[in-house]
């Protein structure tokens, strides 16, 4: 990225190009690396160890072996409220590696909601969507977590931290901490004596938890465990939260039954044709061009906070910047306005000056190249065309859906197990997973959920590696209703950079302040700001 020096700005603009389907989210992910090389804040340590605490339990519910060989568990139940006046049913299936299936009926209303292996979705009284933020992260975290029980934290990046004895429902037990990779928690109470998990809780702490704060927390308690194929199973789970408790006996728990795919699929609705995926991803990448001049008519401001995460989950802030961006050629150029807080000294708005124009110098040798040509430039082998990521991915779970508002087309996308990569970028898009919610009408990407399958090294992880879990969250949003342009950016990542130890971070960007400009004011306006001489327009 010719315009970008500092990894956030590297990682906007790699997804922004991504979405003209070159597809260079390959460098987004792997600009995180450098964010920090120093090791990260260490956690005062508990007396107790957490890492001792889970392998009693694991050996407990059976052993690593054995647990590793339940590829499919179903659960089916009978609920009734606490009160007795509620009754309804539970079901539970569950897929190794991390698909889940929960449906619930209560009274005569039944939720059904499921992650499977790309993205969340719900069916309730709401109808069915897509399950995005907080709700979609809890939902793919509980996958995971019920899949593996723990038996492969440390492979899987999953943190803990002991928080210390206490009482559960008079049972002496340890409570953890259990923090994904993308800072979803969840505490666990273990019972010393028979160290099976007698508590869950999902903390209402907002922003990263996965749980709406203004609910409250949720706790699930396990009791009257049995044996099924020599692995102790609860036969007794209670849902309790702030508007329910519920109280679910389990009438039959089944390992590895058969289990049909379509089960975790996005329900289809009937009777509304989907537009063929392969040629709205070549319709998008045909209107890129005229997107790209819209897009080169606004000039934004854009924030971005840097968080690192040490062993346990806790975050500690790091940098802050905010810049002024604008595009060239459909790339974003940040001039950076302020770090943590403080204006820039004098010496560095002149290296900001220099930085911009050397940019917009490019930019016109490339424009002038092409007039004496007549040619568009060659291209790079690290840019992927739609028909490059057709061959590298494949696509399921189409679907209509309202996203802000707007009718989108939502798809999944995983690794075609038949296609063998064939550079270092194809092997990076070949191990990712997600969704794209695409406006059809306009013919642009309006939001974009990306994560690794598995660990990624370059050069053999001597140069760096970023490890399986980091994610990324990119949305766009209609400006002066004519252009979708980049509004919040979230990444989630752990990496290790030349062989030093891993660490592991967080990073958000945020666009706003939107305004319309003439494009040939960009190449006069470089020495402290752009300044847009139309007036200011809402979002």
């Amino acid at each position: 990225m010719k315009a970008r020096k500092n990894p956030s700005a590297l990682v906007t603009g790699c997804i922004k190009e991504s979405m003209d389907f070159k597809f260079v989210l390959a460098t987004a992910l792997l600009a995180l690396v450098p964010l920090s090389t120093s090791p990260p804040a260490r956690a005062s340590e508990s007396a107790t160890n957490p890492d001792k605490i889970v392998a009693a339990s694991v050996r407990a519910e059976g052993g690593p072996k054995r647990l590793a060989n339940l590829r499919t568990v179903e659960y089916q139940g009978t609920l009734t409220s606490s009160d007795g006046k509620t009754t309804g049913t539970y079901s539970l299936i569950i897929e190794q590696p991390n698909r889940l299936y929960q449906e619930i009926t209560v009274g005569n209303q039944t939720t059904r909601q499921a992650y499977n292996g790309k993205s969340a979705w719900i069916e309730d009284g709401a109808g069915v969507r897509t399950l995005t933020g907080d709700a979609g992260a809890a939902l793919e975290a509980a996958a995971h977590y019920r899949n593996d029980r723990l038996v492969h934290y440390r492979k899987e990046k999953v943190r803990l931290l002991a928080l210390g004895d206490e009482s559960v429902r008079g049972h002496a037990a340890e409570r953890l901490e259990v923090t994904t990779p993308a800072g979803i928690k969840r505490q666990v109470a273990i019972d010393n004596a028979s160290h099976l998990v007698l508590e869950e809780l999902i903390p209402a702490t907002g922003s990263g938890s996965g749980h709406d704060a203004a609910k409250g927390d949720d706790r699930i308690f396990y009791d009257d465990y049995r044996a099924v194929d020599a692995i102790p199973e609860p036969y007794r789970i209670e849902f309790v939260a702030p508007d329910h408790d519920w109280i679910v006996t389990m009438t039959r728990v089944v390992h590895n039954p058969p289990v049909n795919d379509a089960v975790f699929a996005f329900p289809s609705k009937v009777g509304r044709p989907l537009p063929d995926i392969a040629a709205l991803l070549h319709s998008v990448d045909d209107h890129q061009k005229a997107i790209d001049k819209l897009v080169e008519q606004y000039t934004c401001d854009k924030s971005s906070e840097e968080f690192e995460v040490d062993k346990h989950g806790a975050l500690k802030p790091g940098d802050t910047e905010e810049d002024q961006v604008f595009y060239l050629d459909g790339d974003e150029v940040d001039r950076v306005m302020k770090k943590n807080g403080k204006p820039l000294s004098a010496a560095e708005e002149q290296k900001q000056d220099e930085h911009i124009q050397k940019v917009i110098q490019r930019h016109e040798k490339r424009e002038a190249r092409k007039e004496k040509d007549g040619d568009e430039p060659k291209k790079d082998k690290n840019d992927l065309t739609v028909s490059d990521f057709l061959r590298i991915d494949r696509f399921t779970n189409p679907r209509w859906e309202t996203f802000r508002g707007h009718e989108v087309v939502v798809f999944d996308f995983e690794p075609n197990p038949g296609y063998k990569p064939a550079s270092v970028v194809e092997h990076f898009i070949h191990e990712l997973s997600g969704a794209v919610w695409i406006e059809p009408e306009d013919q642009d990407v309006v939001r974009l959920e990306a994560y690794l399958n598995g660990s990624f090294k370059m050069a053999g992880g001597l140069f760096a590696s970023v490890q399986k879990g980091s994610a990324v969250v990119f949305e766009q949003t209609k400006i002066n209703n004519e252009v979708w342009m980049p509004s919040y950016l979230e990444a989630h990542f752990n990496a290790k950079v030349l062989l030093l130890k891993g660490f592991s971070g967080n990073f958000v960007q945020r666009y706003s302040n939107y305004q319309k400009f003439r494009v040939e004011t960009v190449t006069r306006a470089v020495t402290h700001q752009i300044v847009p001489p139309a007036p200011k327009q809402a979002n």
